[in-house]
This record gives structure tokens, C-alpha cells and sequence, in this order.
């Protein structure tokens, strides 16, 4: 039975392709959900997804498996937090902060954000969440606000003891004071009227739902979300997703490991800063330093970079300056005295792409891959590059691969 028309619906009203949601996961839902129908082709079947919002829900919620826990990257959740207390508050006197989450999924992402704000110290009154999922089913199980032990992962579970009460021996549920924040509701990102009647967030969390969308899905979605955010709103996404926003005019927050960002400064031209990784040093590899590119005018190398403790953390900062040049100029050095390092290849590579220089950009990632077969960034520029160039086979091929990537990483 050929299914590809139902993939094809799927991506046309939810932006999801069947390639990015697991091997045969459409395929399995389309087949239950035929059954269970009684309809006799897949014709049939996708007349009926337009002509039945219950049956269009059936099927989505039997492809969205949320694997999702209580505060997942904690990091963005902390920083938020801090910056309301900290920074929002005092320039905001009795305001409330307004948080989108979509997808909220089960629940756990906007609790956990309620939580960690009531842990800094942000009154509960003063906060509201709106939480936001495709899938009436996952809705129903956040509503509910009950959660096994699946949900709470980690070794400081004292936020449960906290706002949570035991349901029975193996579930808690979610006290009313946490609740009252969040207020949960069904939307589709992708409607055309998702963004009328709401006021602006002053913080968005989209967390890992772009990376499930093609190009132009992607940039319809951060088009939407851009216009409900304030101006000097943060934006909280998943780890593979920051390059996806630096070409809306979005910069990271210096937070390590939180895929913070927000709109950047108007004045002047300004390149997209580099998403910061751990340096994990590598044995030298035998890559000889690159040719300059003949077209581009270079400062004169240092002899040394003295007074620099990292040489690496001054080519981002360079870098986050704009100053592209600069940054190439010191990577380049590095290279030529102390090797390769995946990093290293990593930073060169996305200093190239955001100087314009794609083919070098390109090979400079393949070395960091050489170094570093899991280096998840990588793969997520080069599954970009594929798409921009038109190799959607291979832009899937390495999507596919950073996804694996970043599964592992969560667990």
C-alpha cells in the first residue's frame, strides 16, 4: 500500500515530514488509522483527513510520541529565570512576563518553567504561560497534570517534593499553585490565523519542532513566532536549531547550553554570532593550514598570540564582534602550529559560511566530521548547505544523522 499521499498531507498541514519523525512511523499510524476507519484506499482515507478534524487529530496524535521530562536543558529554564528576576522585573515594575511554549507537548516544559521562576523568586501572580500543542491528546495528559516516573529524570528531584503531591504509588500531580500560570489550549503554528488576537511574549520557547519541518516550513514558522515576540524578547530553542534564526536576524545569548537568542542590534551590519561548543581537545591531524582565498584582503598574522588563554574562545569573541577577518586570521594560525582539533575546524568553518565562502565552509565541515563523527552542529550546517545547494537527499542523510546525534546527547 502506498502511503506517500498521506506523508504528503501530513507535511502540508502540520509541517512534518515523515523522514524526520522515525523510520515507518507514518506508515504504521496511516495503517492503524485506515483500519480503524474502514476506508477502502488511501484516496479515500485523505479526503477524509480534509473533511474530519476528528480524524485529523487520530492520526496526528498517533505520529507525535512526545519523549519529553521535567526540566529538559535546564540551562534555558535557569537563565530565563534569572534574567526575569534579575533584569525584566526592574525594568517592568508589576508587569506580568508572558511565555509562549509550543509545543508544550505533555506539559513538563511549561511546568518546569513555572517552577524554576517560583525557585528564583518571581511571583506566580505576575507570570503566564500559554501553552500551545497540536495533539488534543497530549493536551489532555498536561490538563491533567499527572506524571509517572518517566518524566522525572536526574538526581535533584527536589522540585517535586516541591510542587508536586503523590497521585498514588507511582505518579505525582502538579499542585494547583504551579498550575494557575499555565493555561493550556489546542493550535496548529502552522494556521493561518495562529497569530491574531495575541498579545507579544516576552519569551518563546520552540524547542526541537523546527528541525522537523523542510526549509520553507521553517521559515514560516519563525516568521510567526517573530511577530509575537517583543523586540527585545528571548527565543529558546533546541540545540540544532540556533543556525536556523541567525538568518532572521536572531544572535545567541552568551548562556552555555541553553540555544538562547534574540533579535540583533540594528545599528550597523552585523554577521551572525557562532553557537558556542565545549572544546574537547583532538590529537593532531596532518591538515595543512588553507590557502588564503585570493579575493579577500588579510591582516598580518601574529607571531604568537600572547596574552590570549584560549586562543579558541578569542576567535569566538572576534567573531561575535564581527570581526570576521580577524577571527579567520587567528584560527588559521592555530592551525598551522597546533594542528587540527574538531573545534577548531568547526569555528573556521562557521566563520567562512557567515564571510560567504560557502565551498570552504563546506569542506572545513566535512574535516570537522573527520575528527568528530558525532559532532552534531556540523551535521545540522551541513544538512543547510545540502538544502540551499538542492541536494534534499543528502540534506535528509545528514538531518537524520544529527538527529541521532542529539537523541543520544538527551538521554
Amino acid at each position: 500500500m502506498n502511503l506517500v499521499a498521506v506523508e504528503s498531507w501530513l507535511q502540508s498541514f502540520a509541517g512534518l515530514e515523515a523522514s524526520t519523525l522515525g523510520a515507518g512511523a507514518v506508515v504504521r499510524a496511516a495503517r492503524i488509522r485506515l483500519e480503524a476507519t474502514g476506508c477502502a484506499s488511501v484516496k479515500d482515507y485523505v479526503a477524509l483527513l480534509d473533511a474530519s478534524a476528528d480524524e485529523r487529530h487520530a492520526l496526528i496524535d498517533r505520529v507525535i510520541v512526545p519523549e519529553t521530562w521535567f526540566f529538559r536543558d535546564r540551562p534555558a529554564l535557569d537563565a530565563v529565570a534569572r534574567h526575569v528576576v534579575e533584569a525584566w522585573g526592574r525594568a517592568h515594575p508589576g508587569a506580568t512576563f508572558r511565555v509562549l511554549s509550543v509545543p508544550c507537548a505533555t506539559g513538563e516544559e511549561p511546568y518546569s518553567l513555572a517552577m524554576a521562576l517560583a525557585i528564583a523568586g518571581w511571583p506566580l501572580g505576575s507570570l503566564r504561560i500559554d501553552a500551545v500543542d497540536i495533539s488534543r491528546e497530549n493536551l489532555a495528559r498536561a490538563r491533567r497534570g499527572v506524571y509517572g516516573r518517566n518524566s522525572f529524570r536526574g538526581e535533584d528531584l527536589t522540585f517535586r517534593d516541591a510542587f508536586l503531591e503523590p497521585a498514588d504509588a507511582e505518579t505525582w500531580r502538579v499542585v494547583d499553585r504551579l498550575r494557575a500560570p499555565v493555561h493550556f489550549e489546542h493550535g496548529n503554528l502552522l494556521d493561518e490565523d495562529f497569530p491574531f488576537g495575541r498579545l507579544p511574549y516576552d519569551a518563546i520557547f520552540c524547542r526541537n519542532l523546527l528541525i522537523y519541518f523542510d526549509r520553507p516550513t521553517q521559515a514560516r514558522a519563525i516568521r510567526t513566532l517573530d511577530r509575537l515576540l517583543v523586540p527585545e524578547g528571548w527565543f529558546a530553542v533546541g540545540p540544532a536549531e540556533p543556525v536556523l534564526l541567525f538568518e532572521h536576524g536572531y544572535e545567541a545569548l552568551k548562556v552555555r547550553s541553553a540555544f538562547l537568542l534574540r533579535r540583533a542590534p540594528p545599528a550597523g551590519p552585523r554577521r551572525p554570532p557562532l553557537p558556542k561548543r565545549t572544546f574537547v581537545a583532538s590529537p593532531p591531524a596532518t591538515i595543512a593550514p588553507p590557502a588564503p582565498a585570493p579575493a579577500i584582503e588579510r591582516p598580518p598574522a601574529p607571531a604568537t598570540p600572547a596574552g590570549v588563554a584560549d586562543p579558541l574562545d578569542e576567535m569566538e569573541r572576534l567573531a561575535d564582534a564581527g570581526r570576521l577577518r580577524e577571527a579567520s586570521t587567528l584560527g588559521e594560525f592555530v592551525l598551522a602550529r597546533q594542528g587540527a582539533s574538531s573545534r577548531l575546524l568547526f569555528l573556521l568553518a562557521v566563520v567562512a559560511e557567515a564571510s560567504g565562502h560557502t565551498g570552504r565552509a563546506e569542506a572545513l565541515f566535512r574535516k570537522t566530521l573527520y575528527l568528530d563523527p558525532q559532532h552534531g552542529e556540523a551535521l545540522t550546517h551541513l544538512a543547510l548547505l545540502a538544502e540551499k545547494s538542492g541536494d534534499l537527499r543528502g540534506a535528509r542523510a545528514y538531518r537524520e544523522r544529527a538527529q541521532r546525534v542529539l537523541a543520544k546527547e538527551a538521554r
